[in-house]
């Protein structure tokens, strides 16, 4: 009985000298392999739930910076976010430089220099310029938005079109010791992955083709934290700039700024209830299809030159339509196409009813659309769309 109770003895002491000898875990970024870390960083980061953002896209000319900066705040489990999108334009940047970059609108101008973006599972909203209502596109009737509006979505963080978006096509990478048990990460990024930043218009105003720009040298900077987490990424894309015949041909740098900080803080906030709402479904169509007489807001978002909000003429709006005018079916030219239509819609002036007319913010100013070569006859008989600005 006493030598049974000592080897059991012995056998319970060497089963707790095993159990302190467990290992630590595996850290979830830095003990992966390089190639994968910046990866394994753009999951660290969305493990943290939510956090906030600053990108600045700087755009470079002779005439000094253009920046678009967007900022807010994510929600990486729930698909939301909020923010907004600002841009600054350099004094003397050309003209179709500028409107390559914001968008043109109908009527004199372009489209506003700042939107506020509300993005969650469902929906994307857009609250652009001094805007009374947020304009609400559905995902599940996502026609005539453009993708300029689905670009707004994000495939990696619900704000799309940040540097996020392309972490994961690190290629080449190097590293480095950062700040405070952090680490720097070098690499390079394919041009295909690099343009998944930027809506389908602005990626054709940059390059002729993925294989003119497939060996450009981009390339992308990270810091992460001591936790794996992304606090900063830079991005130099000035070998996109590949189009020197393309409305940004006085472009001659890009560069990318990305600031990622209060991790696991609170959640975006999202446009209250108690706020106006409009269905682009219902709301936006081409200005073509109003009836002469109906108004219209002229910021969608969209990008789309002849896309407009439809409002009721009792509310403030940017434009009434007076008229529409049928073209010829074979396309004269474009100086021709463009003085038929101003014709057309100049005896449509004269016969439209006084109270429409009187709204124009300039006396006996009207403002006329009509297709391009491109799209002329498409649908049947091409038309000019003829309306004055009202405010």
């Amino acid at each position: 009985m006493l030598a049974t109770a000592a080897a059991a003895a012995v056998l319970l002491t060497a089963c707790s000298g095993g159990a302190a000898k467990e290992q630590a875990p595996a850290h979830p970024v830095f003990d992966a392999s390089l190639h994968q870390q910046p990866r394994q960083a753009l999951l660290a980061t969305q493990a943290a739930a939510t956090a906030s953002f600053t990108q600045t896209l700087t755009f470079t000319s002779e005439h000094g910076d253009t920046t678009q900066t967007s900022e807010g705040r994510l929600d990486f489990p729930g698909g939301r976010a909020s923010g907004s999108l600002a841009w600054k334009v350099a004094e003397g940047l050309p003209a179709e430089a500028q409107d390559a970059l914001l968008g043109t609108r109908l009527g004199e101008g372009r489209s506003p220099a700042r939107s506020r973006i509300a993005v969650d599972p469902a929906t994307i909203r857009i609250r652009a310029g001094e805007a009374a209502y947020w304009l609400r596109y559905d995902e599940s009737d996502p026609s005539g938005s453009g993708d300029t509006i689905d670009a707004l979505r994000g495939a990696e963080a619900a704000f799309g079109g940040t540097l996020l978006e392309i972490v994961s096509g690190a290629q080449d990478v190097k590293q480095s010791a950062g700040d405070g048990g952090g680490r720097l990460y070098r690499a390079r990024l394919t041009a295909f992955n690099a343009l998944g930043m930027f809506s389908r218009d602005l990626r054709e105003e940059l390059v002729r083709s993925i294989p003119s720009v497939t060996d450009a040298p981009v390339t992308l900077t990270l810091a992460v934290d001591a936790q794996g987490r992304i606090t900063r990424a830079e991005a130099d894309l000035s070998a996109l700039l590949d189009r020197k015949d393309s409305a940004l041909g006085a472009i001659t740098g890009l560069h990318a700024t990305l600031v990622v900080r209060g991790f696991g803080a609170s959640p975006p906030v999202m446009p209250p209830a108690s706020e106006r709402n409009l269905s682009a479904k219902e709301t936006v169509g081409p200005v073509g299809e109003l009836k002469p007489g109906a108004c219209a807001d002229l910021n969608t978002g969209t990008r789309v030159l002849d896309m407009v909000v439809a409002i009721p003429c009792e509310q403030p709006h940017d434009a009434r339509v007076f008229g529409h005018a049928e073209l010829s079916l074979d396309h004269p030219g474009a100086e021709e196409a463009e003085r038929r239509a101003s014709e057309k819609c100049g005896q449509a002036f004269t016969a439209a009813p006084g109270r429409w007319i009187r709204e124009s913010v300039e006396k006996d100013h009207y403002w006329f659309t009509w297709p391009g070569e491109d799209r002329w006859g498409e649908g049947g008989v091409p038309v000019a769309s003829c309306y004055v600005l009202s405010r």
